[in-house]
Formats: C-alpha cells, structure tokens, sequence
C-alpha cells in the first residue's frame, strides 16, 4: 500500500510539473527584459513590467504576456518619474517603480515622436479604473498610455479589443475570473487595452 501511495504521489507530482511547464511555454515571452539602471531616458518613453499584484496572474492569462503593468515617464526637476495608476494616479520615482516589478527587470520602449511634454496635472489623484472602462475620466495602466498618445500626442498606439477576444478574460470557464468581471462591471462586449498591447504597438520601439 505504501509503495502504492509513493508511486501515486510521484505521479501528480509529474503531472503539476508538466502543467506548470506547459502554463510557462504558453506565455509569450516579449523582447529580454532589462535589469540594469537606465541611462537613457526621455519623456513621453513607456515602462512595463510585471506587476506582483494579485490580478497580474490573471492578466497573464489572459493576453498570453508576462508584460501586466505599464506607465509613461515624466519629467520633474530633472529627474524621471512613472506616471502610473496604482490605487489612485501618481508620479513614482523611476527606480522605485522598477524595484517594485518582479525580479526587478523592466522593458523601455520610446516613440519617434521628439520633445515630448506630458500634461500630467489633471491626471493625478484619480481612482484606478477597477471597471477598465473608456470615457470616464479614470484610468487602468494601459488605458492611460494609450489615452496620453492619442489625444496629447496625436498617436493611436493600438486598436482597443473587446474583453471578450482575449483568449481567457472572455471565457465562462475560469469561477474567479468571472467573478471578479461581475463586482467589477466588466463586460466580454466592452473594449479595453492591454499593456501587451501597447508593447507590440508599431509607433513604439525598444531602448536598450
């Protein structure tokens, strides 16, 4: 019987593996992340990462992308800010930001567009967008990246989806997803914009 339980034990154990290899095989894996300190850094340039929030797993799922969280740098003082959504709207020193990410790695990307200037002001302060929705006035990381570019910048970095054409967010199999869309009013018909999005934006490329 013991010998029994071993070899079933030693199966699950196989089988958790495998699914954990095939979970990490089945996210696309961008461009190498960064891990070292910036040297070149502009206004107008956008952060990603991967958050260690508790709805980053879900938005890996979700995009098929290891990229969950984004923002765009400032500058204030000479210095380099994110400006980010994170409970509310706020400027964060650039290597807090990047210290907060998983492992500490980042990717940087920067338009063609030259002299950017972020009319930040008004942003500040304002709820995170826990309905990921467009026209309200308030923000998911994302959403503010892509409003930023096209309506200060006059670029359209993507083309929003709706919820329901990314490959899990917009299925009925996965209980807590689908609760969490519930209580927060998310519907599969309703457009949004992923950080991966942006990522594979063609206006956007690249700084190492």
């Amino acid at each position: 019987m013991k010998k029994f339980f071993k070899i079933v034990f030693m199966v699950i154990g196989i089988m958790l593996a495998c699914v954990a290899f095939l979970f990490r095989s089945w996210l696309i894996e961008p461009l190498s992340a960064q891990d070292t300190p910036i040297t070149d850094v502009r206004e107008g340039d956008v952060i990603f990462q991967t958050s260690q929030s508790s709805q980053s797993p879900l938005i890996q799922i979700g995009t098929r992308s290891h990229i969950t969280h984004c923002g765009i740098i400032v500058m204030r003082d000479g210095k380099p800010y994110v400006l980010e959504t994170l409970k509310t709207l706020v400027l964060t020193p650039l290597d807090k930001f990047i210290a907060r990410g998983k492992d500490g790695k980042y990717w940087l990307k920067r338009s063609d567009k030259e002299n950017i200037k972020i009319d930040y002001a008004h942003y500040l302060g304002k709820p995170y967008d826990l309905a990921f929705s467009f026209d309200n006035d308030i923000y998911y990381c994302s959403e503010l990246v892509y409003d930023i570019y096209k309506n200060q910048l006059g670029i359209e970095l993507c083309k929003p989806k709706q919820v329901g054409d990314y490959l899990i967010l917009g299925t009925d199999k996965l209980d807590k997803i689908e609760n969490t869309m519930q209580r927060r009013g998310i519907t599969k018909e309703q457009y949004a914009v992923a950080p991966v999005d942006v990522f594979e934006s063609e206006y956007l490329h690249s700084v190492k």
